[in-house]
C-alpha cells in the first residue's frame, strides 16, 4: 500500500514557470495541524508544496477512502500541480493508506510529450468546459450544469485554483482575417476510421477520440450528420491546424479537446473547435502564439484560456461563415473559470 506523505516529504517532476519546463524537486510545506504520522503533520488533498526554485503548487490526488479532517490523505505517487507538475516520492515508512484499487480523488490523464511526462488532473478536466454560456466557473470535475454549485463545491474549487496573476500587458489591435475558405466534403465517408487523414498533419482521431481530455467518437448531433461533423473537423484542420503546424511545428502542441459529444451550445459539439496546448512553452510564448493566430488565421473565435495547470488556446473555424471581426466575442481571454475578457488578449504570468 502507498506510504502516507507528510510535511517536509519530497516530490519530483518539472516546473513550467521558467523558460520552458525544467526538471525540479521540492517539498510538501503544509499539512493537517491536528493529525500526524511519525511526528510530522499529515499532508492532504489541496495542501501546498514548493519547488526548490521557489514556485508553489498543490496536492491534487489522495487516498480514495482515507481522510484527515475531511480531506483525502496524500501518499507516495500522488500528484502535485501548479507551476510545478510531479509526484510525491517520499513518505512515512510505517504508515500506509489505501490499496490503490479505489477510484482516484481526481480524474487523471498522463501523456508523453517530447520526452516529458505531462499529467492532467481534476483542475484541467474541470476547465475543459470553455463555452462561456455553460462555463460553471468552477475548477472541479465533473462540471456543474443546470444548477447552482453547492457551498462545498465552491470551497473545493477555490482550494484547487491555480490561476496565475494577470499582467498589465494586453493587445487589442489586430488585422483579423474574416474570410472563410470553402471546404470540399464530397468524398467524406461518415464511417471513416480514426486513422483517416483530415489534412497532412491531422487525423480524425487527433480531433476526436485521441484528444487528451475529451475522447468522443464523432457522431450525429445538433442537426449535423456524422458526415457534416467530419467535414467541419476537416475545415478546422485545413484552415487552422495546418497553418499552426507550419508556423510553430506540429510536434510542439497537443490537442486536449476536439469533437465532444453533448447537448450544449459549444462549437466543440459541432466539430468546429479544438483546444490546443504548448506544454513546454511559457505563458508569454503561448500569448505570442495567440497574437499570431489573431492576426494571421481565418478563425471564427479565439480564446486564450487560463485556469488549469497550463494555458490553452480555444480556436474555432466555421466553414459556413466565420463571425465578423467586429463581433464582440470574436476573440478574448478567459482569465479564470467563468471570467472572460472580450476584445483583448492578456498575458498572464
Amino acid at each position: 500500500m502507498p506510504r502516507v506523505a507528510r510535511i517536509t516529504d519530497m516530490w519530483t517532476g518539472i516546473c513550467c514557470c521558467h523558460t520552458g519546463c525544467i526538471a525540479m524537486t521540492g517539498r510538501i510545506i503544509s499539512g493537517n495541524p491536528i493529525h500526524e504520522s511519525g511526528s510530522l503533520k499529515v499532508a492532504r488533498l489541496t495542501d501546498m508544496v514548493i519547488g526548490n526554485c521557489g514556485h508553489p503548487g498543490k496536492i491534487v490526488t489522495g487516498a480514495p477512502k482515507h481522510n484527515s479532517s475531511a480531506l483525502a490523505v496524500a501518499r507516495v505517487t500522488d500528484l502535485v500541480t501548479g507551476c510545478i507538475i510531479g509526484k510525491i516520492v517520499t513518505g512515512n515508512t510505517i504508515h500506509e493508506s489505501g490499496t490503490g484499487t479505489g477510484p482516484p480523488v481526481s480524474p487523471v490523464a498522463t501523456v508523453q510529450f517530447q520526452g516529458e511526462e505531462i499529467t492532467y488532473t481534476e483542475v484541467d478536466f474541470g476547465n475543459s468546459d470553455d463555452d462561456p454560456t455553460i462555463d460553471d466557473g468552477l475548477n472541479i470535475y465533473p462540471p456543474v450544469i443546470g444548477r447552482p454549485p453547492t457551498p462545498e463545491e465552491i470551497v473545493r474549487s477555490e482550494a484547487l485554483d491555480v490561476s496565475p496573476t494577470i499582467d498589465v500587458e494586453d493587445s487589442t489591435s489586430s488585422n483579423i482575417i474574416d474570410t472563410t475558405a470553402a471546404v470540399d466534403c464530397r468524398s467524406i465517408d461518415p464511417s471513416l476510421p480514426n486513422s483517416f487523414q483530415l489534412s497532412a498533419n491531422f487525423t480524425l482521431g487527433d480531433l476526436s477520440t485521441k484528444a487528451v481530455l475529451t475522447k468522443s467518437t464523432v457522431r450525429a448531433q445538433h442537426g449535423y450528420t456524422a458526415q457534416d461533423m467530419v467535414c467541419n473537423l476537416q475545415g478546422w484542420a485545413e484552415h487552422i491546424g495546418e497553418d499552426l503546424s507550419t508556423q510553430f511545428g506540429r510536434a510542439n502542441f497537443i490537442i486536449t479537446s476536439g469533437f465532444r459529444a453533448g447537448s450544449s451550445t459549444s462549437q466543440h459539439e459541432r466539430g468546429m473547435a479544438a483546444d490546443l496546448q504548448y506544454p513546454l512553452k511559457t505563458n508569454t510564448e503561448v500569448y505570442n502564439i495567440a497574437i499570431w493566430i489573431r492576426d494571421n488565421l481565418p478563425f471564427d473565435q479565439l480564446i486564450l484560456e487560463y485556469g488549469g495547470n497550463r494555458p490553452w488556446l480555444h480556436v474555432s473555424f466555421n466553414r459556413f461563415g466565420n463571425r465578423p471581426s467586429t463581433a464582440s466575442n470574436k476573440f478574448g481571454t478567459r482569465v479564470s473559470p467563468g471570467n472572460y475578457i472580450w476584445g483583448a488578449l492578456k498575458n498572464m504570468i
